[in-house]
């Protein structure tokens, strides 16, 4: 890596651009971006496929490239490396580039961790789980650069969703992975010990959605997602003590939902049910 690369001039440029609207171009230079993908695919490899985190925490769900929606998120949860965050996935937007960027672009995905546990309470992951998975060893052992295929324990784990139609194993009406029921996530946490599982992957009108009686939760960090959904975007906030909150988005107006969340003598979340809602 060249020793005139500056990571930090970069973010600057890009923090520029966080109030333009609209179709948003910035300065980089190819060569520059190339640099960033390399050395940000470096960083990946060399953390494990399966992350062990701990709180406080941010976690959000899909973003797919809405820059002025995560730079709100930033303004609500601080700026890295003041905020620690983690990304379930989805990040960029269906678009079309350069074919030779877009390529290393995919070989810098391909070596990003499949999974976190955070402070061995919450699991975290894009899609869900699998029939494929026995042991959290199977995820360790996963090589990258590893390519997504149709089937089989890594498409599981991007691929699958939740499921109120049945309590165990479905097919997926995507044509890819399964469906799995609350019979499926209670038994997966109860086995590995975890009180929540945080998924994302589905957009869901309120920016997160709770299922198998608040085991699991899907987080959608997109708000109006492609123009097209009148869905708002959750941001999952963990403390030290392990107490969800969340961070709703509604298009221009933020406001901050409140799931107040403590831990009982058994040291399992407890979910209280009430809903507050701060408007900022």
């Amino acid at each position: 890596m060249s020793s005139n690369f500056n990571v930090d001039s970069i973010i600057s440029k890009l923090h520029q651009l966080r109030h333009k609207k609209g179709k948003i171009k910035t300065k980089l230079k190819e060569n520059e971006i190339k640099k960033l993908i390399l050395l940000a695919r470096e960083i990946f490899i060399n953390q494990p496929i399966l992350l062990e985190l701990a709180t406080p925490i941010m976690i959000l769900g899909d973003i797919h490239g809405q820059y002025s929606d995560l730079f709100n998120y930033f303004d609500h949860g601080g700026y890295p490396p003041n905020g620690n965050y983690l990304f379930l996935g989805d990040y960029v937007g269906r678009k079309y580039y350069s074919t030779k960027l877009w390529k290393l672009f995919l070989s810098c995905f391909q070596c990003l961790p499949l999974s976190a546990i955070i402070d061995d309470k919450i699991f975290c992951v894009h899609g869900g789980l699998s029939p494929n998975l026995t042991s959290l060893n199977q995820i360790k052992n996963i090589k990258r650069p590893k390519e997504v295929k149709d089937h089989g324990l890594v498409c599981d784990l991007l691929w699958s969703d939740p499921s109120p139609k049945n309590k165990e194993w479905g097919l997926n009406e995507r044509g890819v992975s399964y469906t799995y029921g609350s019979k499926v996530v209670n038994q997966f946490n109860q086995a590995y010990g975890f009180d929540l599982i945080v998924r994302a992957h589905q957009v869901v009108d309120e920016g997160f959605e709770f299922f198998a009686n608040r085991s699991l939760v899907t987080v959608f960090s997109a708000p109006y997602y492609c123009g097209e959904f009148d869905n708002a975007g959750g941001m999952v906030i963990v403390n030290e003590e392990l107490c969800c909150s969340f961070f709703k988005e509604i298009m221009e107006n933020i406001g901050l939902f409140l799931f107040e969340c403590t831990s009982d003598e058994k040291d399992r979340l407890v979910f209280r049910n009430k809903l507050k809602e701060i408007n900022l």
